[in-house]
């Protein structure tokens, strides 16, 4: 008589198989192929710079500083430019003293440069 035992190790594949579909679960989805075909970056982290950064983009593309997705340089829409640029002035107000320095910093400065952006930009600007 032989003292072989049997043992069921398909509970093995199994949780194998559940773990590979949770860690699979748990990745980030892959960002979305630029319409052109290639791959875009993906995107930084959703914080509070990246809130500045992306309302401050706002204003110098309203301003012609920026080049459009073309790579086109807009004319000046200084009427958008004063809405990104009043957000941020909200935001500053709305968020005092609930900032880390690093982010008032941030703030503070991107509406400083914008400011003296907006007033070079009207200066420039053809008079009608």
């Amino acid at each position: 008589m032989t003292d072989e035992k049997h043992v069921d190790e398909s509970w093995k594949q199994q949780a194998q198989a559940e773990k590979e579909k949770l860690d699979a679960a748990a990745k980030p989805p892959e960002p979305p192929a630029s319409p052109e075909g290639g791959e875009d970056s993906p995107p930084g982290p959703a914080d509070f710079p990246a809130l500045v950064a992306s309302l401050a983009s706002g204003a110098l593309l309203a301003l012609g500083i920026l080049p459009d997705a073309e790579g086109k340089t807009p004319a000046p829409d200084f009427d958008r430019a004063r809405y990104a640029i009043d957000l941020l002035d909200m935001l500053a107000v709305k968020t005092k003293g609930n900032l880390a320095p690093e982010e008032d910093r941030h703030l503070t400065g991107a509406l400083h440069e914008l400011h003296m952006a907006f007033v070079e930009a009207t200066r420039r600007s053809p008079k009608s």
